[in-house]
């Protein structure tokens, strides 16, 4: 639930409560039920309170609907243990991978991106490579590492790393000569 939802809901939760106190007021005859019926007469017909009853119920179905969606389940992979969850979230797999790769000889730079369905996790690396390496064989290191890795880290399958070779590139850019 974002700042914003919470914010509303402290609103909202304030006024219920107001409600809920005049309610045990009445029910306690500490408030006259004739005083009740006088406000709400004056309410009939009037635009304004349709209004108002109109942005309590969007503010209810927005809290409801806050309420039931799913706590970052799918930016995270829990590991159930008899003393309770591990959540690892998928941005810390994502430095793990990154950390890995650059840790290949040949491998200039790395943008990782990792996401989670119902096969495992999916890994898509894109690379930046030095020329002087066989591309083949380094995309295969690469992956078996990771694989490796993800599994002994993290202790969960890999379902597929996808390396992409962006470029092919030296460590060293040319100086170029000002005339």
């Amino acid at each position: 639930m974002g700042i914003i939802d919470r914010i509303i809901l402290s609103i909202y939760t304030l006024l219920l409560a107001f409600l809920s106190l005049g309610v045990i007021l009445l029910s306690l005859r500490l408030i006259s039920l004739d005083l009740v019926w006088t406000g709400i007469s004056h309410i009939s017909g009037e635009w304004e309170a349709g209004v108002v009853g109109a942005v309590f119920l969007l503010i209810s179905i927005r809290l409801l609907l806050a309420g039931m969606r799913s706590r970052r389940t799918q930016n995270t992979i829990v590991h159930h243990h008899e003393m309770g969850d591990v959540h690892i979230s998928l941005d810390a797999i994502k430095n793990l991978v990154e950390k890995t790769a650059r840790s290949v000889r040949g491998v200039r730079g790395v943008k990782v991106r990792v996401s989670n369905d119902s096969k495992g996790l999916i890994i898509i690396l894109k690379a930046v490579v030095s020329p002087e390496v066989h591309v083949p064989s380094i995309s295969s290191e690469l992956q078996q590492r990771i694989h490796d890795c993800i599994k002994n880290t993290v202790g969960v399958e890999v379902a597929d790393v996808e390396i992409v070779v962006e470029n092919i590139s030296n460590d060293f850019k040319a100086k170029q000569r000002v005339e």
